[in-house]
């Protein structure tokens, strides 16, 4: 037994006048509702954890997906203005 439910067993006992069978179920009932309500705002806790990393992962795909897209009109405008300076070079000779 745990010290927990040692200690609520003997308030149970004790303090509650239970008999010695009811206070130790009483007990284990107590600890099993308090594990069980635990291990569900846990479960919760970890899937709106999930929910927000994916919203995340969406939001970091969306932004490099448009950093993708800047740097390709970068490219593609600093192309065009070196070939029109090389054109002008040749042209000037």
């Amino acid at each position: 037994m745990s010290t927990t439910k040692i200690k609520l067993y003997e308030i149970f006992r004790k303090d509650l006048k239970l008999s010695d069978e009811k206070a130790k179920i009483f007990a284990e009932i107590v600890q099993e509702t308090v594990v069980n309500e635990v291990k569900h705002q846990q479960t919760e806790f970890k899937s709106q954890n999930k929910e927000d990393l994916l919203k995340l992962e969406m939001q970091l795909t969306s932004k490099i997906e448009q950093s993708k897209y800047d740097l390709v009109k970068w490219f593609v405008g600093l192309f065009f203005a070196l070939a029109l300076m090389v054109i002008g070079l040749y042209i000037k000779k």
